[in-house]
């Protein structure tokens, strides 16, 4: 028993080197995570497999949104420490750089079809497949040879905060260990509020509802839906990120009981404010975006998500009276899109 103890510490020891890499590594980029364990692998002992499963540590993270994990295996080899999982929803892999990958041997596969893998060598038979899997959430997964690899990724798809993190160890409800910032993290497992998580009172601009906001001034209204953030106060007839419309506008909607939608106006002026915006009609989704016109400038793109169709329009007040969905004026059928947003 004591040889078969002494084998195994000897087997964790570079894989808990390792994960302290990993926690350091995250901890300074500010990526809220967690450390669990995966069970259900056998390792090799004395050059043969067990038969009996052992644990190996996971992180458990979100990047840009999408729920990662990376694995430390206890058995590697020079070629192989690890790997990497993502798992975007349909429209985010379709809207993913794969080129992070390129220094990984990756696959991306269909969440519930495994034999539904999708080769990224021709882009644009890659996201027609996508387009037409009846799939709507995929998986990203990666073998890596050393850390730096998955660094990398962390530091193409990670966004640092503008204010510096305190950073907090704490138990979650959950059960998980959890290592988050003091001012604005949640628990990556389970998605709960940090004991830590320091919210302030206030009142909702638009309704007068009590309410809670961060640090920040950000905060979301339960009544109304009103999105706190303290440019849109300085700035109450514009419409500024988060919100979609102006705060006096909003205002005048909620006295009239009608909802916070934006007209054709405020969705280009969002558009200026944000540079991509989406909408849905009869059930296709469009993108809007500002896109280079390689002179120093930029022309507006209207893409249709299922056939792939791209028309340019050189400034908003030509997008605004030509720009047209199923052949018809979108200024004429704007009242029937529905889901204006922030490009998701």
């Amino acid at each position: 028993m004591k040889k078969t103890v002494d084998n195994l510490n000897n087997l964790y020891k570079p894989t808990f080197e390792n994960t302290d890499k990993m926690t350091k590594f995250l901890g300074s980029h500010c990526v809220d995570h967690a450390l669990d364990f995966h069970y259900g692998h056998r390792i090799k002992i004395n050059e043969k497999f067990t038969n009996e499963l052992y644990p190996i540590p996971l992180f458990r993270f979100k990047l840009q949104g999408i729920k990662t994990e990376v694995f430390f295996d206890v058995y590697t080899n020079k070629n192989y420490i690890g790997y990497i999982k993502l798992y975007p929803k349909k429209e985010e892999l379709l809207s993913f750089n794969i080129k992070i990958f390129e220094s990984l041997k990756y696959l991306v596969y269909g969440f519930y079809n495994y034999q539904e893998k999708i080769n990224f060598e021709n882009l644009e038979e890659a996201r027609t497949k996508i387009e037409q899997s009846k799939e709507n959430k995929f998986i990203i997964y990666a073998d890596f040879e050393n850390l730096e690899q998955i660094f990398n990724i962390v530091e193409m798809l990670s966004v640092r905060p503008n204010k510096r993190f305190s950073m907090a160890n704490y138990k979650c409800e959950c059960g998980h260990y959890i290592t988050v910032d003091a001012y604005n993290g949640s628990c990556p497992v389970c998605g709960k509020d940090s004991t830590f998580k320091r919210k302030f009172a206030t009142k909702c601009p638009v309704c007068g509802t009590n309410g809670l906001k961060d640090q920040y001034g950000r905060g979301e209204c339960d009544k109304c839906g009103w999105i706190f953030d303290p440019f849109v106060e300085e700035q109450k007839d514009n419409v500024i990120y988060p919100n979609l419309i102006s705060l006096n506008k909003a205002k005048k909607l909620y006295s009239e009981g009608k909802p916070f939608e934006p007209n054709l106006d405020e969705f280009i002026e969002a558009l200026n404010c944000y540079s991509e915006m989406q909408f849905e009609y009869n059930g296709i989704y469009y993108a809007v975006e500002f896109v280079s016109n390689g002179e120093d400038e930029y022309d507006i793109e209207l893409y249709n998500s299922k056939t792939g169709e791209a028309f340019i329009f050189k400034t908003t007040d030509d997008f605004k009276n030509n720009a047209k969905v199923e052949g018809k004026l979108l200024k004429d059928i704007w009242e029937e899109t529905t889901d204006r947003y922030w490009l998701q």
